[in-house]
């Protein structure tokens, strides 16, 4: 007789499993970028032949990283109440939840997503709501309204992403570097802070 097949694992587990073990995996290859797939497979709690079922090679894995960092990215910024308190109170709490979520998925900007036509178009999906929350600011008046939005978000993206690629090298905790990210963005894009240039096109040099 032919043996019974086994039951097929509900998707909802397969994608919980696969969760898990993306989480096991970004937690190992931020604290160590050169980690082997065997780690990750020790880290998960699982074999390497389980693991190899999943990503059948670190590029694979770390192509599901970045498509997971994207996602809690938007998870991430929906819970920063973007919507409650003034424009420059929301970047705020919008720096420093993104910066722990960078420290959390460090891996793939330590292997220079962010030079990918596809991972930047993306990413700018992701932080099109935070461009909203400029413009907000602009409107109320407590965003400088001579800078694009569009760059003001570019700009503590990248002040971001440097914060996470230097996190071994600094001295500074994560609230501290959160803290010196949104003085230096707010120290150019606050109203009061135009230059002469910007509140009067007509000054010549």
């Amino acid at each position: 007789m032919p043996s019974p097949k086994e039951p097929a694992v509900p998707r909802v587990d397969v994608e919980r499993h696969q969760r898990a073990l993306l989480a096991a995996a970004a937690d190992v290859l931020a604290r160590d970028p050169d980690s082997s797939m065997a780690d990750v497979a020790q880290a998960a709690n699982l074999t390497r032949a389980t693991l190899y079922r999943h990503f059948s090679n670190r590029p694979t894995l770390l192509k599901a990283i970045q498509a997971e960092a994207l996602t809690r990215a938007s998870e991430t910024l929906h819970a920063c109440r973007l919507d409650d308190g003034n424009a420059l109170e929301v970047l705020r709490r919008v720096i420093g939840a993104l910066g722990k979520h960078g420290m959390r998925f460090r891996i793939i900007l330590i292997k220079a997503s962010d030079a990918s036509p596809r991972f930047l178009t993306q990413r700018d999906q992701v932080l099109a709501p935070v461009v909203e929350v400029v413009k907000r600011g602009q409107r109320e008046g407590d965003i400088r309204a001579d800078l694009a939005p569009e760059w003001i978000v570019t700009a503590m993206a990248s002040m971001l992403i440097a914060a996470v690629r230097a996190a071994p090298t600094t001295k500074h905790a994560d609230i501290d570097v959160s803290d010196l990210i949104f003085r230096t963005l707010v120290g150019g894009i606050a109203t009061g802070n135009e230059s002469p240039d910007a509140t009067n096109p007509a000054v010549e040099n």
